[in-house]
C-alpha cells in the first residue's frame, strides 16, 4: 500500500524520535488533534515528545521537530517562549517559514534538577501571538550532578560550578574534554568546586579546525560547547555540562 505523499515527512519525523531515544507520544484522540493542527498557523510534528529517564551521566538526548507553515502566506517566527532555559531549539531569531514550506528544528536538553519534568516551547510571531507548541517530557535521575549544567559565560563570567554525588559515595574528578575545566582538588570527595577557562574555550574555538563539540552562529562566533567531565565513579563515568557565549534573550512562560 502506497502511503499519500503529504503523510511521509510526518512518518520518517515519528521514526526518528523511536530509533534516536525521544518518541513522540500518542494523540488522545485523533478527531481533536487534527482540529487542533487545522487551526493553528505552524504545525509542529510530533507535538509532544517523552525522552523517558535521561541522565546527566550519559549524553543529552537529541531532539528534532518539523515545523510546517500551514497557511497560504509566508509565516515569520520571530523567537520562543519556554517553560525552561533548559529545553533551547536551534531556530533563528525571525525565521520565515514559505506556504507550504517544513524545516527541521533541533532541540538542546541541559538536564537541571531531579524528578519527572514537563517543559513547553512554544513559537511566536511578529506581533508575540503563538504559532503553534510542543511539550516535551523527561524524568531526570542522575548519581551525579552539575550545578549548573548550563553555564552562560555573560551570567557566570568566572565559571564557577560544583559536581556533587546523590548517593553520597565519593569520587574523584579524572579529566575533561576538552581541557577547559579548572580543578581545584584532586582527592576523592562528596563534592567537587571546579570552573571554566573561559580563555582556552576561546582558543579552541578559534582554531584552524574546531573541535566537533562546538556550535556556531550566523556571524561565526562559538555558541555553546559541550563537555565532558571523566570521574571514577562506576555508575557515572562522564559527566556532560552545556556551555554557552551568551545567554539566550527569551521571555519565559507557562
Amino acid at each position: 500500500m502506497r502511503l499519500p505523499a503529504v503523510l511521509l515527512p510526518v512518518g520518517l519525523v515519528i521514526l526518528s524520535q523511536l530509533l534516536l531515544g525521544c518518541s513522540n507520544l500518542p494523540n488522545t484522540s485523533v478527531a481533536d488533534s487534527s482540529k487542533s493542527v487545522e487551526l493553528q498557523p505552524l504545525s509542529i510534528v510530533p507535538s509532544q515528545i517523552d525522552c523517558g529517564a535521561v541522565s546527566q551521566c550519559e549524553m543529552p538526548p537529541p531532539i528534532s521537530m518539523v515545523l510546517r507553515n500551514t497557511t497560504v502566506e509566508p509565516i515569520r517566527i520571530r523567537s520562543f517562549v519556554a517553560t525552561c532555559g533548559c529545553t533551547i531549539p536551534d531556530l533563528l531569531p525571525n525565521t520565515v517559514i514559505a506556504p507550504g514550506q517544513e524545516i527541521k528544528v533541533n532541540v538542546r536538553l541541559e538536564l537541571w534538577g531531579q524528578g519527572r519534568k514537563q517543559q513547553f516551547i512554544r513559537f511566536i510571531d511578529e506581533n508575540f501571538q503563538p504559532l503553534g507548541r510542543v511539550q516535551v517530557l523527561y524524568e531526570v535521575r542522575s548519581s551525579l550532578r552539575s550545578s549548573p549544567s548550563g553555564i552562560s559565560r555573560g551570567v557566570n563570567p568566572e565559571g564557577t560550578f560544583q559536581i556533587e554525588s546523590l548517593t553520597d559515595q565519593k569520587f574523584t574528578i579524572l579529566q575533561s574534554y576538552p581541557a577547559v575545566v579548572i580543578q581545584r582538588e584532586s582527592q576523592a570527595a562528596i563534592e567537587h568546586a571546579l570552573s571554566i577557562n573561559w580563555q582556552e574555550v576561546e582558543t579552541l574555538a578559534v582554531a584552524t579546525t574546531p573541535i566537533p563539540e562546538f556550535t556556531f552562529d550566523a556571524d561565526g562566533k562559538w555558541a555553546t560547547l559541550l563537555v565532558r567531565i571523566a570521574t571514577d565513579k562506576p555508575d557515572c563515568s562522564e559527566v556532560f555540562i552545556w556551555l554557552r557565549n551568551i545567554t539566550p534573550e527569551r521571555a519565559v512562560t507557562h
